[in-house]
């Protein structure tokens, strides 16, 4: 997705990987508080629940205008219960420097509005740069 922020210096691409991060990029992207969007962030190195070493890749890490740093894990709720992603996701939490983010913050399908999301996707495809500014 094409996109424009404060904390960029021109439009650049953002990827993302499923329909559930798109509705949330859409959402972070038309909120005036939001400065700058980082797609996978730096891994955390952690201690897994069954006692082993393990990594995590969080899918974004938004900076806020005040300075707030938000390191966001997207997944289904399905995914989340079956994998007992909630408490992995305390241990990556516990292990992730505060030079990463202030606080971590799990989305669901469960917490995403569809109607505005689509909303907000309506608004971007109005008011978010061409491919041909990114690339200029």
């Amino acid at each position: 997705m094409v996109a424009m922020l404060p904390g960029f210096r021109r439009p650049r691409l953002i990827h993302f990987e499923s329909a559930l991060e798109y509705a949330f990029l859409c959402l972070m992207l038309v909120r005036d508080d939001v400065h700058l969007i980082q797609e996978q962030p730096p891994a955390i190195s952690y201690v897994g629940n069954d006692g082993r070493p393990a990594r995590h890749i969080f899918d974004f890490l938004i900076t806020k205008t005040d300075g707030e740093r938000i390191a966001v894990a997207i997944k289904p709720m399905q995914r989340v219960m079956k994998l007992n992603f909630a408490s992995e996701l305390e241990a990556v939490s516990a292990a992730a420097s505060k030079s990463l983010a202030d606080r971590v913050l799990l989305v669901t399908d469960q917490h995403i509005d569809r109607v505005a999301a689509a909303e907000a996707a309506r608004t971007l495809a109005w008011s978010r740069p061409s491919l041909a500014e990114v690339t200029a």
